[in-house]
């Protein structure tokens, strides 16, 4: 028996005004901690605001990660300019990482002051379960909807076990899987 699990609302129709934007990419860049941001983006993005559904934040996501550089400031670009164009691509980038940057300033030199205390690392270390934990939830939601597709969990599969298990470049192994998933989706359109 497959578990019961609530659809995502379809995406607003109307595009988010840019100080929306950047005060949500703001939150997201001065709150997180860690990693998981990916995850977090998916909630605001899809869940709560609704401006991006589940098949454009996942497409997204997988341009984000091909791209050079960091992961989720290249998501936060992608759905930027889907949502605003070059704009909002620039809006979201500036409102994740200004306070990020200040903020890695003023932290540097509070972990200097406490360097001497044993709860820092036990601190750190709750933050990061808590951000571990909401990559977890985006995998589910992931493989949740790969499920409705057969060959796409083969190519999750055989991806993970070249990269994860026999240790293979993750370049050359997406060089030579992605245009095989590639057919495999064209086929099914």
């Amino acid at each position: 028996m497959q578990p019961v699990t609530a659809p995502v609302p379809a995406p607003s129709p109307e595009a988010p005004h840019l100080r929306s934007l950047f005060l949500l990419c703001f939150k997201v860049g001065i709150l997180s901690f860690g990693g998981g941001l990916s995850g977090w983006l998916y909630r605001e993005f899809v869940l709560r605001k609704r401006w991006i559904d589940e098949e454009d934040f996942s497409s997204s996501l997988a341009i984000s990660q091909m791209l050079p550089g960091a992961n989720v400031v290249n998501l936060v670009i992608c759905m930027g300019e889907q949502l605003r164009g070059p704009v909002g691509a620039l809006t979201c980038v500036l409102g994740f990482l200004v306070g990020p940057f200040f903020a890695v300033v003023g932290l540097c030199q509070l972990f200097d002051a406490l360097s001497g205390y044993p709860l820092l690392p036990v601190i750190s270390d709750g933050v990061a379960f808590a951000a571990m934990g909401l990559l977890i939830i985006m995998c589910i939601h992931g493989v949740r909807r790969a499920m409705r597709f057969p060959p796409s969990v083969v190519t999750i599969a055989v991806t993970a076990v070249l990269v994860g298990v026999f240790r293979l470049p993750l370049i050359p192994v997406v060089c030579v899987i992605a245009p095989v998933s590639v057919a495999l989706a064209w086929r099914r359109i």
